[in-house]
């Protein structure tokens, strides 16, 4: 009877742990459940805020742009107030991409125009850049294997990359002596798809290879497979967004390119960049205005600081605008004479520039229709496919960057 109760409380004893690890197991999946949930309610918290916070932050970079480019102009060439205010412009050229990319967060698989990047000079800078932030103990090397090979992108942004997971190498390398390599070369489809264990698009046929190693901590292998999550950081309370590496997926996903990362634990880490190669030679081509000031161009914007800037801007270049602040007063100024362009803000007087363009299809045949923008979404991309828009500017506005828009259509359409 002893050994029969015995092997009963067992069997009981069993049973009971049995439950126990199902009940556990079922409370670690709600827990996660719950964490997921929570981390797509700040993904869309985060969408949400981006689109005004982007906002906001052009509304104050238009004017600080346009004074600083205004200034560069009056002063005398080579002076040291010159200097200054080139300063001012490079520095809010930078803060405008870096709203960008945070914006860029909270939109997937969208469009975007980019230009023609030299790949050495964009590497030469991007290492100056870095080796300014590298401590004395880290030590920084380099191998260039390119020479006139071209990529298709935005300087800045990958800039950002570069240095986002450098800082993050000389987080990981601490207090230690330690190096970062850097290596940019040349590889085929085949091989960089060797790389990843996956076949790739026959679109391109090479890819610069960009490698970053370090001999920094390294990872376990659960923290790598989470390292390009949003939000997800292994720093401590304050000292990390989270953003750094989940920005990086986004920028080389935005440029077809490929990004992973391999490590170990106390031995280091390694990020594997692929960006396909521009085949074509297309140079960046400056813009020329001097042959075509007679161009009638219409500007449509409920903000009076940016329609004045935009004035004074082209003004000094020698091309008079017409600004409009009203939807009727917009209407009033292209029936009276047909512009050669037109440039209306994405929401006007709470109306779409968009509708609007719509509203007036057929109507002006050889007016090109150019919508400026926070950042480009779905509607200016099917706007334009429909040829209800023929182009779109982002902001904040300048001469240049509409003048550079402006030459894309003409090219578009054969008229450049």
């Amino acid at each position: 009877m002893r050994a029969l109760d015995m092997l009963r409380t067992v069997h009981k004893s069993s049973r009971e742990i049995k439950n126990l690890k199902e009940l556990n197991s079922l409370l670690e999946n709600v827990q996660r459940s719950e964490d997921a949930i929570a981390h797509q309610e700040r993904l869309q918290i985060m969408g949400t805020m981006t689109g005004g916070i982007a906002h906001e932050f052009n509304n104050f970079l238009t004017p600080i742009m346009g004074h600083a480019e205004l200034l560069m102009m009056e002063l005398p060439e080579g002076s040291d107030e010159q200097d200054s205010a080139k300063e001012i412009l490079e520095a809010s050229e930078k803060a405008m991409d870096v709203v960008k990319q945070i914006s860029s967060l909270s939109r997937k698989n969208v469009e975007t125009v980019y230009k023609c990047i030299p790949v050495k000079k964009m590497m030469q800078r991007a290492l100056k850049m870095i080796t300014s932030v590298c401590p004395p103990q880290v030590h920084l090397e380099s191998e260039l294997q390119v020479e006139q090979e071209n990529i298709l992108g935005n300087t800045t942004q990958l800039n950002q990359v570069l240095l986002n997971i450098c800082v993050n190498a000389i987080h990981a390398i601490g207090k230690k002596e330690g190096t970062i390599h850097v290596k940019c070369e040349v590889i085929s489809r085949e091989s960089l798809a060797g790389f990843l264990d996956k076949e790739l698009p026959d679109t391109w046929t090479d890819y610069i290879y960009i490698s970053i190693r370090d001999n920094g901590c390294g990872m376990e292998k659960e923290t790598l497979r989470q390292i390009f999550d949003p939000f997800f950081t292994t720093k401590k309370g304050g000292e990390g967004t989270g953003l750094g590496l989940a920005l990086v997926e986004q920028i080389v996903t935005s440029h077809k390119g490929y990004v992973f990362a391999e490590s170990q634990p106390g031995v280091g880490s390694c990020f594997h960049i692929g960006l396909p190669v521009l085949q074509a030679d297309q140079p960046e081509e400056t813009v020329h205005v001097g042959e075509r000031h007679e161009i009638r161009m219409v500007f449509a914007d409920d903000n009076a600081k940016v329609l004045e800037l935009l004035r004074r801007s082209f003004d000094k270049i020698g091309m008079q605008i017409q600004t409009c602040m009203t939807v009727e007063e917009l209407s009033a100024n292209l029936a009276e004479k047909e512009a050669d362009v037109l440039v209306v803000e994405e929401s006007i007087e709470e109306q779409s520039g968009v509708d609007f363009c719509m509203s007036i299809a057929g109507k002006y045949p050889k007016m090109l229709k150019l919508v400026s923008i926070e950042s480009i979404s779905r509607e200016i991309v099917e706007a334009k496919k429909k040829g209800i828009i023929n182009g779109y500017v982002e902001k904040p506005l300048s001469d240049r960057n509409v003048l550079e828009s402006v030459r894309e259509c003409q090219k578009e359409q054969g008229l450049y």
